[in-house]
């Protein structure tokens, strides 16, 4: 029986971090996360529409300290 690591991240939680580490002000934290939301989608189906995949499958994280070089 195969069983996966239970790390996982959604990306809305990804965002919000990157918008966070990015020391975006209070008053444009929305603005940055719809603006990131934006280019994650546009890649999404930039992705899809091409022939072949452009990027590899994801792995997922082994251990903790493969989420934080993610994060």
């Amino acid at each position: 029986m195969a069983t996966g690591t239970g790390i996982g991240i959604a990306p809305s939680v990804m965002i919000n971090r990157i918008v966070y580490d990015k020391n975006v002000p209070q008053s444009g934290h929305l603005l940055e996360v719809a603006r990131l939301r934006g280019e994650m989608m546009q890649a999404q189906a930039d992705n899809a529409a091409s022939p072949l995949p452009t990027t590899k499958p994801a792995e997922p994280p082994v251990n903790g300290a493969e989420v934080d070089l993610l994060v």
